[in-house]
Parts: structure tokens; C-alpha cells; sequence
């Protein structure tokens, strides 16, 4: 049985106390169900099960023994526990990535269904991958072209809802990410400054110099004239790599 017990713990990322606890639970429930009785299925110290059928009787209760090993329905005890500890580990699994909701997180895209919703892979926790969607009603406007979204492309994603569903009877985790900019600007963090003039086109200059109230950029504007030019972007390329960004 402790072999068992270390195998599913692996499987299902529980720890062995939690894995007692579903089979326990599990075998208790099923039990009581067949035999119309109150069983209690415990593990006793040496990691084996017993389980114990209790009646009340003229006010007495009364207890037996049940040999599990000659009770049917093995395989229904299985798919129950299977189900039980899917579940668990689902809810687990929720509760760990409830604390990244409203990060920003990188993905590439993977597929997309025919209602034109994304899918991405993407590691909102370092080294584990998890599929997120993000629905065409959570993309921009001006991002819906075709190009922008295709399979393969990497992009910035805000994680928007991380919850426990049921998917055709079997318990995931689902993670619905976005492309609300404000939202994915609010986790970013600023690493500095560049400030670059860039140059105003004439027509723009003499309606703005026309106005009553003049904008207060339109005295710099004369000096902005040629920019951005090579300097500016050697300047900004010198400047990226002193951030050493990833």
C-alpha cells in the first residue's frame, strides 16, 4: 500500500497525508452507498485499510468487519478514487496559481478554435508549461488582423482568471488570459527613460500655431526637425544594451 500511495502522490503532485485522505474518504463514501450502512474506511499503522460497518440495533450499535478484499465493484472504486484525487489536485493546483492572477505573462500561440479564440503556451510559473486561452472579445480592436495572432508568434499576455472547471466530467484548471493593454502595463515595471524629439509635419505646425492656446511642445518643434536620425538610434541601441534585458 505505501507503494500505492507514493505512486499516486507523484501523479496527482499531492502530498501522501492528502492521498490518504481521498482513498479513506472515497472508500467510505462508495462503501456506505452499498451496503445502505455507515462504513468507516481508516488507514491503521502499518499503511493497511479497515474498514468497519456500523448498526444500530434496539438502540445498540453494532459494528463488523468488511473484508475489502472480497468485495466487488473494484474497478468502480478505482475510477471514483482516480476521479476524487483529479479533483484534488485540480483544486491544489488552483490555489497555487490563484496568487498570479493580473501578472503579465509571455506565451506563443498554439491554435485557435472556430470562434477565433487563442490558444497559448506559456509558463506563468518558470518551468511549467500550461495551455491559457485568450478570447477574441480580449484582444483589441486593432489587434484583430489575421497577422498579429498567427501560430508560432510570441506575445505579451495579461493572466486574467485562473479557476477550477469540469471538462466532459474530468475536473482542469482553467487559465484565461488577455490583451488589455492598461491591464498589462499595470505589473510592468520601468527600467528607465529615453527621450527622443521627433519631427512635426508643416501641416500640423501651422494648425497648431493658428490655435489661441499654444500646445507647449510647439517651441521645441523647430529643433526636432531630422529626428529621429542615426544618433538617436545608436543612442537608444547603446541603451538597451546596458539593460541587458532578457
Amino acid at each position: 500500500m505505501q507503494n500505492i500511495i507514493d505512486l499516486f502522490a507523484k501523479q496527482y503532485g499531492l502530498t501522501r497525508s492528502e492521498i490518504m485522505a481521498e482513498i479513506e474518504n472515497v472508500f467510505s463514501t462508495m462503501l456506505s452507498r452499498w451496503y445502505r450502512l455507515e462504513v468507516m474506511v481508516l488507514f491503521r499503522n502499518d499503511l493497511q485499510l479497515e474498514a468497519v460497518a456500523y448498526k444500530k440495533i434496539n438502540g445498540v450499535i453494532m459494528q463488523r468487519l468488511i473484508d475489502l478484499t472480497a468485495i466487488r465493484g473494484q474497478n468502480t472504486l478505482r475510477k471514483h478514487l482516480e476521479k476524487s484525487l483529479t479533483r484534488s489536485a485540480v483544486l491544489k493546483q488552483t490555489r497555487y496559481y490563484k496568487s498570479y492572477e493580473k501578472e503579465l505573462c509571455w506565451g506563443d500561440i498554439i491554435a485557435h478554435d472556430f470562434a477565433l479564440n487563442i490558444f497559448v503556451e506559456t509558463e506563468i510559473i518558470p518551468g511549467q508549461i500550461v495551455i491559457a486561452v485568450c478570447p477574441l472579445n480580449r484582444i483589441g480592436l486593432h489587434e484583430r488582423n489575421p497577422g498579429r495572432f498567427s501560430i508560432g508568434i510570441r506575445r505579451a499576455f495579461h493572466v486574467r482568471r485562473i479557476d477550477p472547471v469540469v471538462l466532459g466530467d474530468t475536473p482542469r484548471l482553467k487559465i484565461v488570459v488577455d490583451r488589455v493593454s492598461k491591464k498589462r502595463a499595470t505589473p510592468a515595471r520601468i527600467c528607465t527613460i529615453f527621450s527622443c524629439p521627433g519631427q512635426v509635419a508643416e501641416k500640423v505646425l501651422e494648425k497648431a500655431a493658428k490655435k489661441d492656446s499654444k500646445s507647449a511642445w510647439l517651441a521645441d518643434a523647430p529643433a526636432a526637425k531630422g529626428h529621429p536620425d542615426e544618433e538617436d538610434i545608436r543612442q537608444l541601441d547603446h541603451l538597451f544594451n546596458e539593460l541587458n534585458l532578457p
